[in-house]
């Protein structure tokens, strides 16, 4: 009878071991889906989903405050891009700089 049980521990470890690594498999096929979800978004449109799924569940406030730190890392990798507006503001704001320094001149 010892036999059986010693026999026995490889496969039930085996078994655990396959378990943990199809969690962990199926955990990466979500997050990689929830990124491609995002992916290629402006700031705005993000931000607004985020907030339109968490709204209902944590509060409108709270839903925006996670936005505020999620959207700003999403936005460092390369997931969601910047609005247009944002940069037509930037280039608005680099050419008054320039036309204030050669009217300064």
């Amino acid at each position: 009878m010892a036999n059986s049980e010693s026999e026995r521990h490889p496969f039930r470890f085996l078994v655990k071991f396959l378990i943990f690594v199809g969690i962990l498999a199926a955990v990466g096929k979500l997050l990689a889906s929830k990124k491609d979800e995002y992916m290629g978004m402006t700031e705005s449109e993000a931000r607004s989903k985020f907030e339109t799924k968490l709204g209902p569940r944590i509060g409108e406030d709270k839903a925006a405050e996670v936005a505020d730190q999620v959207i700003p890392k999403l936005k460092e990798k390369g997931v969601i891009k910047d609005d247009p507006v944002d940069e037509v503001v930037d280039l608005v704001d680099e050419v008054v700089e320039e036309v204030l320094e050669e009217v300064s001149d």
